[in-house]
Parts: C-alpha cells; structure tokens; sequence
C-alpha cells in the first residue's frame, strides 16, 4: 500500500528533475547549512564536475574563483536567512572563468524554519563584456557622465569625472555631492529631490570643484531610464563645463548694462538741450510772434491771422519739444525721485492717450539708487507704450511697493493679452515676446531684477521685483 502511494510522488519527481536538467540554466539546491544536495545536469556539464565532486561543499571549491569571495558572503545569507545575489565568476570545464549572477531563496516550514535554499547562476559573461565596451565608451568621451540607482544613490561615474575632480571611485562613491560647491549645494539637493520625486528630467547649473581648488559652472542633465511598465531603472547624467560661457555672459551684460549707461546719459544729453536750447528758441520765437501779431495793423486780417497760426504752431512745438524731452529723460526724475517723476508722467499719458491710470504707490517709498529708479522708470514706460499699441485697454493699474531690501512693481491692463499660441501654460510669455520687453530685461539684469510677464485673454501684468537698501 506505502510502496503504491509512493509511485506517483517518485513519478513527479523524475519528471520535475528531468525537466529541470534540461532547461537552459544552471540550477541547484543546498541544505540549511549552505552544503549542496542537488546539481542540475548543466552545472556538471558547464564545470565538469561529477556530482560526487560537486555535491556537499565541493561546488564551492572546485568551481568558482577565490577572488570573488563568494564563499564569505554565502556564509552572511545564509546567517541572516535572506535571499541572496551575487556576480562571480564560474571556472568552466576547459578552465575558462565566466561570469555569472547567482542568486539564491529559501523554502521555510509551517515555523518559518529555512529547510532547502533554491538557487539559479546565469551566465552574464557576455553581458559583461558588452558593458565593459560600453564603460571604455562612457570613459573616452569627451564630457562627465555618471549614473545614479533607482533610489538616488550614485552608482558609477566615468574616467572624465575622476580626472577633473582628482578623486578616486572610492571617494566618489562615499560622498559625491563633496565636489559640489557649499553655496549651491542646497538648491541644487532640494531640486534634485522634486526631480527624482516626480521622475521627471532634471536640469540644472552648478559649480563643481577642480583638483586643483578653483570652482567652474557646469550643465547637470539627468534623465531617466523605465523598465515597460514605466518604473525608473536608473538614471544617466552628463556634466558639461559653460564656464567660459558663464563668463561670456557676464561680459555681455557688462557690455549691455554700459551700452544703457551711455544711451541714457545720450538720452539725458538730448533733452537738456532740447529743452534748454531748442525749447528756449521756440519760446523765443512764440515772443516774436505775438510782438508781431501786436504790431499788425488789425485793418491787415490776413496777416494778423497768419501771425496767429504761426504763433499757434510755435506753441504746439514748445509742447511737442517739452514732451518729447520729458519722455527722452524728466529732470524731476533727477530732482525729485521716482514717485513724482511716475506721477508727472501718468498725467501727461492720460491726457496724450485717454487711457486712464490709476496709480498706487505704498507711503515712504522715498529715493533709492539712481539706477533702481531710472530702471523702474523705463519699465512704467515700456509698459504703458505697449497698452497704448496694442492691448486696446482702456484703462491701466499701477502699483509700487517697497518691503525690507526689495521694491516691487506690477502694472495691469485689461485688454486682450498674448494670443494663446504664444503663451506657456503657466500663463508666462517667453522673454523675446512683445515690444521692449527685452529692452525691460536688459535693464532689470545688470541692478539683479527679476522681470515676470502674465498674460491671457482678460489682461497682462508686468511685475518687477529689484534689491534695493533701506
């Protein structure tokens, strides 16, 4: 009866070991004490070795390369009773060594006992070469690459990295984030962090120490690499030095911000003298006329009448002069700050416009730099020629507020906006969008304003946000 209820089970399991010998992978299983009990018919093939050699802790010393330490590591899997993996490498039948990834779990009781541990070992040599290929190719190129774990921790930095930094991989490794310059170190974590978090592609600029000590500004772009169900496997990144970029751009706003400073002190120039010299021969010449026009004779109606166009005229360019030399650059700018230089040049908006402004400006906003206020006094004018051309608002809204070390200005409209193909999601425009507004940025960079343009189909704001000292 025993011997009959036992004939099915002994069928099963010839069938499993007849199936597992001929599957195409290494695979074997050990006792609780980490001694092997069962080899497939691949592992004997593969190393050559009769089950007699192989069995018991004979796999471990016939077969794989004292190097590789596999014996140390088996012993701490199987103390802490966790599955294990490694990559070591197998010596073949012919006395090749190959790699291979071994892993290992184990089978427990009803108690949580472990009673068997089951294990596979694949063959990764030819993987591993492809990735050696791979890795001199990341090593030569010409620019820093790295690559970061799933969970943040950074894996592998190439040939070029170490080169610049002048550390070892070791070094790399505890602490990567050592080379990254102390001051933009907390932006760049807290923004690495909302990257990663998101799974999104990171890009960002930061300064990276040399081996020699000195700091250069680097492109960090990270993007990410899914599996097919879209969980992030890895992430690849390249560092690109723009020093000499960073630099040049420095330069180029040196250069923009001098090219305002002489344009506004030619600008200052022309409506002294337009004011001073051209204005005065005009009144000069209004004088004139009006002396004339007295002196006619009033039976001469023609020529009473003509001396009053002209003298009409002279008066309507002393205005245009007047006006134009207040736009080009007001003295109360110079003489009484900007409250009363924006104010001036509102009231005479309105009256040349109709567009009404309605103007708030916080109690003691007082002087500041004369840069500050000449840079948020081109803004307000910028802004309103915009409305004027071509929001078709009626009506507009200024606002100025100075807080503890900064000043902020916002001017509204409610007309028609950006058109909605050349707005970004966010409602924010690009920079090279819209007339003067890079004329604005190109005057708010070199004082370290900020400039923020909204816009959409009920109106625009302008705001400005610039440092300024109590």
């Amino acid at each position: 009866m025993s011997r009959d209820a036992d004939e099915p089970s002994n069928v099963i399991e010839e069938r499993l070991r007849l199936i597992i010998d001929t599957i195409p992978t290494i695979v074997w299983r050990k006792n609780p004490d980490g001694s092997a009990d069962f080899l497939n018919r691949n592992f004997r093939e593969y190393t050559g070795l009769s089950l007699e050699q192989g069995l018991g802790w004979g796999w471990m010393n016939n077969a794989f390369h004292p190097d590789d330490r596999l014996v140390e590591e088996w012993r701490a899997a199987l103390a802490a009773e966790k599955p294990f993996e490694k990559e070591a490498r197998l010596r073949r039948a012919d006395g090749e060594y190959r790699w291979f990834l071994i892993r290992a779990v184990p089978l427990r009781d009803e108690q949580g006992k472990v009673v068997k541990w089951y294990g596979t070992s694949n063959d990764i040599e030819d993987l591993k070469r492809a990735e050696d290929r791979i890795r001199l190719i990341i090593d030569t190129i010409p620019t820093m690459a790295w690559t970061v774990r799933s969970d943040g921790v950074v894996d592998f930095v190439n040939q070029r990295w170490l080169e610049y930094t002048g550390l070892s991989f070791a070094e790399e490794m505890q602490d990567p984030n050592r080379v990254v310059h102390p001051e933009d170190l907390p932006r760049v974590l807290k923004k690495w962090l909302t990257d990663m978090g998101a799974g999104e592609p990171s890009e960002d600029e930061m300064r990276l120490r040399r081996a020699d000590g000195e700091y250069r500004w680097f492109l960090v772009r990270t993007a990410p690499l899914r599996d097919g169900q879209g969980r992030v496997l890895k992430w690849y990144g390249t560092s690109d030095d723009i020093e000499d970029l960073k630099r040049a751009e420095q330069e180029l706003r040196r250069l923009t911000g001098e090219l305002l400073r002489l344009q506004d002190e030619e600008r200052r120039k022309i409506a002294r003298d337009l004011h001073d010299s051209t204005g005065q021969d005009l009144v000069a010449l209004a004088t004139a006329l009006s002396q004339l026009h007295i002196s006619i004779p009033s039976s001469s109606r023609k020529l009473r009448k003509l001396a009053s166009q002209c003298k009409a005229l002279a008066n309507h360019c002393i205005r245009e002069v007047r006006t134009l030399s207040y736009v080009l650059h007001p003295p109360m700018l110079d003489e009484a700050g900007l409250e009363d230089a924006i104010r001036h040049y509102v009231g005479g908006f309105t009256k040349r416009t109709g567009i009404a402004v309605e103007l708030e400006i916080s109690p003691g906003l007082g002087r500041m730099n004369p840069h500050v206020e000449l840079a948020l006094f081109r803004v307000v004018q910028e802004s309103l020629t915009n409305i004027q051309r071509h929001s078709g608002s009626p009506q507009a809204k200024i606002r100025i507020e100075r807080a503890p070390g900064k000043v902020t200005l916002e001017i509204e409209d409610k007309g028609s906006g950006i058109s909605g193909d050349q707005r970004r999601p966010s409602g924010k425009i690009p920079f090279a969008l819209g007339v003067g507004i890079p004329s604005m940025r190109q005057r708010l960079t070199p004082i370290g304003g900020q400039l923020d343009i909204e816009s959409s189909s009920s109106g625009t704001t302008v705001r400005v946000t610039i440092p300024a000292d109590d």
